[in-house]
């Protein structure tokens, strides 16, 4: 195969079919914030949620700003099924912040100026704002549950996205929404759980029940598991290294304490585990080969992954 050859993608790739058939490595791809977002939009997503998002262009500006000051994400969001616009001008928001007091925060916005004083929720202004009460999560029932289903940046997130929304909504119809990128377009289907922000890939119809129960009770599942929102990629490969080495283990049983990154690449984090103690996690830097890693990609991309080798308990 000649070079311009290996740099062109197959007729009909699909990114996840390949990520699947190379068994890539999925662990310590999760989403780097801890702080979301999320704004009510049944149609119209472009290829970003900042592209899709239908407000003026002067008020999509100051909502950049605020939400990359408070390192956010915006995702639109919507209801599982077919793209239909019900809501007319008044739309739902969502304030994820998982250091808050109150984590979850959600309210109507009827015009543009609504949605920046939401924002501006994440700097602690505008308490005042129009508030949705927040019914209690029942015990044993996720509070937020999002499938990214964002067909327009890639086709296997809706292919593949879709079902996966459409069996959780079976069991958490209240919880659950389709929503934008959360990156990782070839783990689809990509599955994150809020305000805990555990982040799940390659997920298909039959998993949802199993793996989102598994850590609603307590047991976190890590066969699925990309990590921990908002951390790093060596601490994120040093909790899932611990869910799956030393579990069964709860969602908030494990705290990351420090991280080091020597100049070999080599890294150390340290965890604290309740009911465990002290645990140091050492792993390295690995660089895969080229690959195509979306479904339009138009070059073979390598990874930077982060691959957990020995995990041990601290003596003190």
């Amino acid at each position: 195969m000649t070079a311009i050859e290996a740099d062109q993608r197959p007729p009909g790739f699909r990114c996840s079919t390949a990520a699947r058939d190379r068994h890539d490595q999925r662990i310590g791809t999760a989403p780097p914030q801890n702080r979301w977002f999320l704004i009510e939009q049944p149609t119209g997503w472009g290829a970003t949620a900042w592209a899709g998002l239908k407000v003026e262009p002067a008020v999509k500006e100051t909502l950049m700003a605020i939400l990359n000051h408070a390192n956010a994400r915006v995702m639109l969001i919507r209801r599982p099924g077919r793209e239909t616009d019900t809501i007319g001008d008044r739309r739902r928001w969502c304030v994820v912040d998982q250091t808050a007091a109150e984590p979850v925060r959600w309210g109507w916005a009827d015009d543009d100026a609504e949605l920046i004083r939401a924002a501006e929720l994440f700097a602690g202004v505008h308490p005042d704002v129009c508030r949705i009460a927040d019914e209690p999560t029942a015990a044993g029932e996720p509070r937020l549950l999002l499938v990214c289903t964002h067909g327009r940046k890639d086709v296997c997130c809706a292919t593949r996205g879709r079902p996966v929304a459409a069996r959780a909504a079976e069991l958490w119809p209240e919880a659950t929404w389709e929503c934008t990128h959360t990156g990782g377009d070839r783990f689809a289907g990509n599955l994150i759980l809020l305000p805990e922000g555990a982040c799940y890939g390659g997920m298909d119809p039959d998993d949802v029940e199993p793996v989102v129960r598994a850590q609603l009770e307590g047991r976190v599942d890590a066969s699925h598991l990309r990590g921990p929102c908002g951390e790093s990629s060596p601490v994120q490969a040093a909790v899932v290294a611990a869910y799956d080495r030393l579990g069964p283990l709860a969602w908030d049983q494990v705290h990351p304490l420090t991280e080091q990154v020597d100049e070999d690449e080599r890294w150390t984090v340290l965890l604290e585990i309740d009911g465990v103690g002290l645990v140091e996690v050492t792993g390295h830097h690995e660089i895969t080969d080229k690959n195509f890693l979306t479904c339009k990609a138009d070059l073979p991309k390598r990874m930077y992954l982060s691959i957990a080798d020995d995990l041990k308990p601290v003596v003190e």
